[in-house]
């Protein structure tokens, strides 16, 4: 099988990601910008002590861990995923050991703009449910963007909720507490990530505190719920044509508190994190601005609140969908934005997958 200044960073450890402790001085705008190669700013720590990667010797070995709730490194073709069970329009296994990132198989997404021109709306998505819901999920797996492209609208998603929720990623809604909440993993114009989150206690995008009231300060006139947005500052762009490990944490509150958690690396660099009293921050309707924002409706920085994701403990993470979610007027206004800028665009949005982990500890970026 295969941010802003320089400064020292007070860190915890949550099950192995290095984060920001909670209650913490210092500002995430404090974080210091990782010094590896291709890949995001995170901090100089190293955040993966203790991971399944530290823990075994080759992935073969770790992926056997009874932590671990779902694998795939397309060695064997179809058959791990509940859908699709074989290549489709936009989906392809395919067989190249010097391509994929371990062995020679991996799962290739492509959605073309002659395909948009005929459909609006292209979702180039597996998608599996876990043997089991559990509270706290780690996902780590490899990407690799080809060439000069346009980005997904949105690209993939964790789904939490209780056995008979399945309305996650539907847009411009407010799942109820008791039932279920999701988050996207986005990869913008720049190649940086953010996240994009719903959930029962989501802000709204029509007034400057996030609240849906007519007349508000700030008022848009419409009331919108579209996921929340948290994008840590100063990140190094990925390097494209090149596989890079992405890790993402969840962890959903105790009923009744704000203790749950988002976190990710890349390539074993934490690069954002918010949970509770971390990091400072400013909330502007529908999206939260580590380290304050410049406009004229932001307040100062305060300690990030933390997420109460769920008011029922039968709501917990069920599923991943590795989606590449296109949508035709996202996708020709990011290409102008690039050819603006005098690249060669490609006429395929084509990303490559690898080396899929899912478990309730950290899992680490292997050794390969």
């Amino acid at each position: 099988m295969k941010v802003r200044n320089r400064v020292a960073v007070s860190v915890c450890i949550l099950g192995g990601l290095v984060v920001g402790c909670s209650g913490s001085s210092n500002s995430a705008s404090n974080h210091s910008e990782s010094s590896g190669g291709a890949g995001a700013g995170g901090t100089t720590a190293t955040p993966y002590k203790g991971s399944l990667s530290d823990r075994y010797s080759d992935e073969a070995s770790l992926v056997k861990d009874p932590s671990v709730l779902f694998h795939d490194d397309f060695e064997q073709g179809w058959g791990r995923w509940e859908d699709p069970a074989k290549n489709t329009q936009y989906l392809f296994i395919e067989n190249a050991a010097g391509l994929a990132h371990g062995g020679s198989g991996y799962l290739r997404s492509t959605v073309t703009e002659a395909e948009l021109a005929v459909q609006q709306y292209i979702s180039s998505s597996p998608r599996v449910s876990f043997p089991k819901p559990v509270d706290t999920i780690y996902w780590r797996f490899y990407a690799r963007f080809k060439g000069i492209a346009p980005t997904p609208h949105h690209w993939v998603r964790m789904s939490a909720g209780t056995p008979a929720y399945s309305s996650s990623g539907l847009a411009n809604t407010v799942p109820p507490g008791d039932q279920g909440f999701w988050f996207d993993f986005d990869a913008n114009i720049d190649d940086v990530f953010n996240f994009y989150v719903y959930w029962y206690k989501m802000r709204s995008g029509r007034c400057n505190d996030g609240s849906a009231t007519p007349g508000c300060t700030g008022d848009q006139g419409t009331t919108y719920y579209y996921g929340n947005g948290f994008q840590p500052p100063l990140q190094q762009p990925i390097v494209r044509d090149t596989w890079f490990c992405i890790e993402i944490m969840g962890k959903a509150n105790g009923v009744g508190t704000s203790d749950g958690a988002l976190a990710f690396a890349i390539n074993d660099k934490t690069v954002g994190d918010y949970r509770r009293g971390y990091p400072d921050g400013t909330w502007l309707r529908d999206s939260f601005h580590t380290g304050g924002c410049t406009f004229s409706a932001c307040t100062p920085p305060t300690p990030f609140e933390g997420f109460d994701f769920r008011s029922s403990a039968e709501v917990q993470f069920k599923g991943i969908f590795l989606d590449a979610y296109y949508e035709r007027g996202t996708t020709a206004s990011r290409r102008a934005e690039l050819e603006a800028k005098g690249l060669t665009v490609l006429s395929e949005q084509t990303i490559y997958y690898d080396d899929i982990v899912v478990a309730t500890e950290p899992i680490g970026c292997g050794k390969f």
